[in-house]
């Protein structure tokens, strides 16, 4: 058989277990009572952390064959958006990928800052890619991970536990200024919260970060949220990038 043939088994074998694996993953999710409007938050969700899936997947495969298979560089990150960056201030990036986030909440630590990102996505993806050092929150409900501590030192956090996270951030914020909050993965958790629990936690955040002369970033792809929740969001934020 030649490489040709080999490469094209190969290419047809993964594309059928992807499309395998996209559709159990949607009727698994469509039996569990989500709305439709839920449903296309979590797909839109899990569309933006593809990259980083395959990327993990990749990275398996070439430790269990040990040699380098993906030559593909990740998608460079977006510049960072001009902000006026003020201590007390807040900000709502709107972006389908957290890159721009992800870049300010970088170059905030880069200046002095001390961090602490909450995201869906693993912390140790998030730090290889963007390259900052921060306290970390993983969003997950995953039991198996519940009150453990990950490789990195990550705390991890059900989306539901909203006192948890308003507490964690409040413990941050009050060990001095400039601290600077990353909040990845707020779709994620209107669609396991209800909307006016979310808001008042981001309303909590707020306060205690123009207390504490704090920073908050929040990326957010406006497209998966209802226009008037994400209005209100909005009129929260110091800032709209």
């Amino acid at each position: 058989m030649s490489q040709e043939e080999d490469f094209a088994r190969g290419f047809i074998k993964g594309f059928e277990e992807g499309l395998k694996g996209a559709w159990e993953e949607i009727i698994k999710l469509s039996t569990k009572g989500y709305t439709s409007r839920e449903l296309q938050i979590m797909a839109k969700s899990k569309k933006s952390m593809l990259f980083q899936t395959v990327q993990q997947k990749a990275e398996e495969l070439e430790r269990a064959l040990g040699t380098k298979i993906l030559t593909q560089a990740p998608p460079p990150a977006a510049p960072a958006a001009k902000a006026d960056l003020r201590p007390g201030w807040s900000y709502v990036v709107k972006e389908e990928r957290p890159d721009k986030g992800f870049s300010i909440f970088a170059s905030l630590i880069g200046g002095g800052a001390r961090g602490l990102c909450i995201s869906r996505t693993h912390p140790d993806t998030l730090k290889q890619k963007y390259g900052f050092e921060a306290e970390t929150i993983w969003l997950t409900k995953s039991e198996t991970s519940q009150g453990s501590a990950g490789k990195t030192g990550a705390e991890f956090v059900s989306p539901n536990n909203l006192a948890r996270l308003a507490s964690a951030v409040r413990e941050f914020l009050s060990k001095g200024e400039s601290g600077a909050v990353i909040i990845e993965g707020l779709e994620y958790m209107t669609t396991q919260n209800d909307f006016k629990s979310v808001l008042r936690f981001v309303q909590l955040i707020n306060e205690q970060v123009v207390l504490d002369k704090g920073y908050l970033i929040i990326p957010v792809d406006e497209g998966t949220m209802d226009p008037k929740d994400f209005s209100l969001v909005e009129r929260e934020m110091s800032q709209v990038l």
